[in-house]
């Protein structure tokens, strides 16, 4: 699943491959996805794209902007995804979401594992999306600060029923994260994923914020974590330290057994005595 540090990588690698570029054909997908967002007919991707330059690629959250310049945007990412270039037709997947072929003979691909999006707007379209519209803040940027991250809290009712990993990933949410590096953050802020959120104190909510700066610099420094792949399909070399792998192993704080729970849909995993 991408999130913020897998987007901030392929983007830049995106910018860094295929910045210049200009489109031979487009092509939306050669296979069916019930989760695939388009917004767009497959007509609208051939004639659009036909014959754009490739700008900028940017993250946004755990989307990508691939900017087709001057006046179209494609928006990768938001969950599973496989976005690769290639360098020959050899390589192509059989399936795919997406297919970009350049004037030099070499592609994009996007293919869609679980869920993802692979959209196209025209610039005056972006800013009326919920989602490729809406303006957060990343957490990795000077903008978030602790005290916008207090701010996050608001005005919360002594019954507010909201656990921390919902706080985190959902609601309010913070930007470009989700279940896979929540794992991580909540084990480095020592914080159970089913804790409420207003049982939290002043020096835990520090510890939350921290934790969350902490583990998105080191994955994105580190090129993502070392289950997702870039766009030259190259794991990440951050190492994560909770996921399916850890369940029952011994964890590496107090050497306590790490726990799996299934909570908001997805898998939880947690050291029982760090984790409170």
């Amino acid at each position: 699943m991408i999130e913020l540090p897998e987007a901030i990588t392929i983007a830049r690698q995106m910018t860094e491959a295929l910045k210049g570029k200009r489109i031979e054909s487009a092509m939306r997908g050669n296979a069916p996805h019930k989760f695939a967002f388009y917004n767009r007919p497959p007509e609208d991707y051939e004639t659009l794209l036909k014959g754009k330059t490739m700008g900028e690629s940017v993250a946004h959250g755990s989307g990508i902007f691939a900017y087709a310049e001057p006046d179209y945007a494609l928006f990768l990412g938001t969950g599973g995804e496989r976005i690769l270039f290639h360098q020959s037709e050899k390589t192509l997947p059989k399936k795919h979401q997406l297919l970009l072929h350049f004037e030099d003979g070499t592609y994009l691909t996007v293919t869609v594992q679980g869920w993802g999006s692979a959209m196209l707007f025209h610039r005056s379209e972006i800013a009326k999306h919920p989602y490729a519209g809406a303006q957060g803040v990343s957490p990795l940027s000077e903008a978030f600060t602790f005290e916008y991250f207090e701010g996050r809290f608001g005005e919360m009712r002594p019954d507010d029923p909201r656990s921390v990993k919902e706080f985190v990933i959902s609601k309010p949410g913070i930007w470009g994260v989700a279940n896979g590096c929540l794992q991580d953050i909540l084990f480095l802020a020592r914080i159970h994923p089913r804790r409420k959120i207003v049982t939290l104190s002043a020096a835990e909510r520090r510890a939350l914020y921290e934790a969350t700066r902490e583990m998105l610099r080191q994955a994105t420094e580190q090129g993502g974590r070392d289950t997702e792949y870039d766009l030259y399909n190259h794991l990440g070399q951050y190492k994560k330290i909770l996921d399916a792998r850890s369940a029952g192993q011994p964890c590496p704080r107090c050497g306590t057994a790490i726990e799996k729970i299934s909570f908001m849909g997805g898998s939880a995993y947690f050291c029982p005595q760090c984790q409170v």
